[in-house]
Parts: structure tokens; C-alpha cells; sequence
């Protein structure tokens, strides 16, 4: 047994122990770890509100935590192992959550605390030298404020993210349950968009925070709490026959989906990828309205939305071309003008969204049509 598994279960049996003094199993380094067994572990230490104490007085322990997280690492992002970059997003995913969770939650204790951080750079670094890999710089000649728009737009309408046969199969073929399978794995992230166009306005440029404001107002529905896209995804769910669920359905995604949306966290949380995260915000703008087009008609030929219920698609159809003109325009130009010395990490931005949300699409089109 791993030392990272005998701390789960002595936390979970004991939750006031003696930390003081390692087990004979701590400190051994298991070959390999097993698949989930970081996520498992997580999901002890994360409601540990003396996580702090216990790791200050039993180094060992977090030692032995770090040794399997590297594994992990290992043989996610160098060996390529799914079942192993599935357990690593997961992770990422549920540190991520601290950051978002509802001021009630118990979990709220350990939002800062310095180890669970340091757990989540180490996963970050490994998955940014990874990503950068299927990444190229901005051309030369693309080095101006409209020459970065233009490459954006370039790089999205020649990615195959952006013309992905999925949509194609939703529009034609797709049955209701398919459909709700797309809907049930597309939850997490539209539930988490309101909050991530907030971090895109902490810190913002004021050149900028009008434009990030409008695409705020956009999705709180103008303030009209029915309307908001919250809501609106929402009833989507409920008419389509789609159960609640506490987590949006994340622990339903596999790895694709996973780092589909800690990108969209990773870059909106971490002051360094700021302008990343504008890259990532600005080509999902132009990404979906033409894709979410094919989906409503989709939609519509299996009987959905006679009562409103695709509201929130339709209206992602129309106003995120408009959006997308907006952060082109009024975000990334102005932004490239007077820190261009960053444009690099916006095109970067836009491509780790682009390669992300293909993986993401590739992974979902094959599960949808091994649906019977």
C-alpha cells in the first residue's frame, strides 16, 4: 500500500491523530501510482480543516503526498497515460473549486493553504510546459495590435475546434439522449462562466473594463435574474430531462473535459497568465456561435425549444458574434498597444483553448457515438 493511502485512510479513521511519527509504509515510492489514488487523497485533505497543522508537524506526510503527485505528473504529461492525466485535471479541478466555492462551505478553510498551493503549481508547471509544446509563436510580421486579430482569427478558423465533426452529428443525427449526454457534459463550464468573466475584470486594464463589463451584463441576464445564462442553461437542463447535480456534472467528464475548463481557471486565477486568459476568453467568442448553430438545429429537429428552453444557445448564437468583435477590438487591441510585449501570451492563450477544446470535442464525439 502507498504511503499516500494509508493517509487517506488514517485521516478518515482518525481524524485527530498523532502525527508525529511516520508509519514503516512512508517514505517508500510506489512504481507507479494507482489510477485516481491522487484524487482520492484529495478528497480527504481538502476537508481537513487542521490540514495545515498536521502537514506543519508531520513533513513526511507531505513529502510522501509530493512523491506520489510526481508520479502523476509523470505519467500524465510525459508518458501520456489517460487514466493518469484524468486523476491530475481532477485534481487541479477540485483545488480550482476552492477558489469559487460558495462562502458557506466548510471547504473555504483551506483556500490558501500553502500546501494544497503548492500541489497546484506543481500540477500547473507540468501542464504549462506540456501545452506550450503544441503551441507556436506569434509571427513576426503578425507583431502589431491588428496583426495579433488577425492571427487570432487565423489560428480559429483554421483549427479543426472550430469545424468539428461533432456538431455536424449533433444537427443531423443525434438522438434526444445524446443531445442530453452534450448537455450534461457541457455544464460545468457554461455554469462556471459568469465567474470567470469576474476574473477576467479583477485587475483589468481600464481601457478595457467597459467592454468586460458589457459581456458581464450580458450574462447576468441584464439583471433580470430569469434571463441570466445561468438560468437560462438551467432550464435547458431541467426540460431536457437532465438531473441536478451538486457538481455540474464535472465528475462526469474524463480528462479532455477536465482541462477543457481548468484552463478557463488556470489562466483566470493566475495573475501571470492574464493576458493568457484573454487569448482563451477572446477565440471562445468566435468559436462557438457557428458550432452552437448547428447544435439548436439540432435541437429543434428532435422538438426542442418550442417553449424557450434553447434561450441560452440562441443567444449565444447572436451576441457572442458581437462579443467576439468586442474583445477583438476593444480588449485585445488596446491591451497588444500598450503591452506588446505580450502578445506572445495572448496568441498562446488562444491556441491553448483551441487544442484544449478539440481534445475536449474529439473525446465527447467518439462517447456520443458509442451511444446506443
Amino acid at each position: 500500500m502507498s504511503s499516500i493511502q494509508t493517509w487517506a485512510e488514517h485521516a478518515t479513521e482518525s481524524p485527530r491523530r498523532d502525527l508525529s511519527h511516520p508509519s514503516s509504509a512512508a517514505g517508500q515510492r510506489a512504481d507507479r501510482p494507482a489510477a485516481g489514488a491522487v484524487t482520492t487523497m484529495l478528497g480527504v485533505l481538502i476537508d481537513d480543516r487542521e490540514l495545515e497543522a498536521r502537514f506543519d508537524a508531520c513533513a513526511w506526510e507531505f513529502d510522501a503526498l509530493s512523491q506520489q503527485l510526481d508520479e502523476a505528473l509523470d505519467a500524465a504529461f510525459t508518458r501520456g497515460e489517460h487514466a493518469a492525466r484524468a486523476d491530475v485535471h481532477a485534481v487541479l479541478f477540485a483545488l480550482y473549486e476552492l477558489h469559487v466555492a460558495p462562502a458557506a462551505s466548510e471547504r473555504c478553510a483551506n483556500q490558501f493553504n500553502p500546501y494544497l498551493i503548492r500541489l497546484r503549481n506543481a500540477i500547473e508547471r507540468r501542464w504549462f510546459a506540456s501545452e506550450l509544446q503544441r503551441t507556436a509563436p506569434l509571427d513576426a510580421a503578425a507583431r502589431s495590435p491588428e496583426g495579433l486579430v488577425e492571427a487570432i482569427r487565423a489560428v480559429s478558423a483554421g483549427h479543426r475546434a472550430s469545424h468539428h465533426p461533432l456538431f455536424d452529428f449533433l444537427e443531423r443525427d443525434a438522438t434526444r439522449a445524446q443531445l442530453a449526454a452534450f448537455f450534461r457534459s457541457d455544464s460545468a463550464l457554461n455554469v462556471r462562466f459568469f465567474d470567470l468573466i469576474v476574473l477576467a475584470l479583477l485587475g483589468s486594464d481600464p481601457s478595457v473594463r467597459g467592454e468586460l463589463a458589457q459581456n458581464f451584463w450580458d450574462e447576468a441576464g441584464k439583471g433580470d435574474t430569469r434571463r441570466s445564462h445561468v438560468t437560462l442553461f438551467r432550464n435547458l437542463l431541467l426540460t431536457a430531462g437532465i438531473e441536478h447535480a451538486a457538481d455540474d456534472h464535472a465528475s462526469s467528464l474524463e480528462w479532455q473535459g477536465l482541462a477543457g475548463y481548468n484552463v478557463f481557471m488556470m489562466t483566470g486565477l493566475n495573475r501571470s497568465h492574464g493576458f493568457r486568459s484573454l487569448g482563451v476568453m477572446a477565440v471562445t467568442e468566435l468559436l462557438d456561435p457557428p458550432q452552437y448553430e448547428k447544435l439548436t438545429r439540432g435541437c429543434r429537429r428532435i422538438g426542442l425549444g418550442a417553449d424557450g428552453e434553447l434561450d441560452y444557445y440562441d443567444e449565444h448564437v447572436s451576441i457572442d458574434v458581437v462579443h467576439a468583435e468586442g474583445w477583438l477590438a476593444n480588449v485585445i487591441v488596446p491591451l497588444a498597444r500598450s503591452f506588446p510585449a505580450k502578445m506572445d501570451d495572448i496568441f498562446m492563450g488562444a491556441q491553448w483553448r483551441l487544442n484544449t477544446c478539440a481534445d475536449y470535442y474529439d473525446r465527447l464525439h467518439a462517447k456520443l457515438l458509442k451511444m446506443v
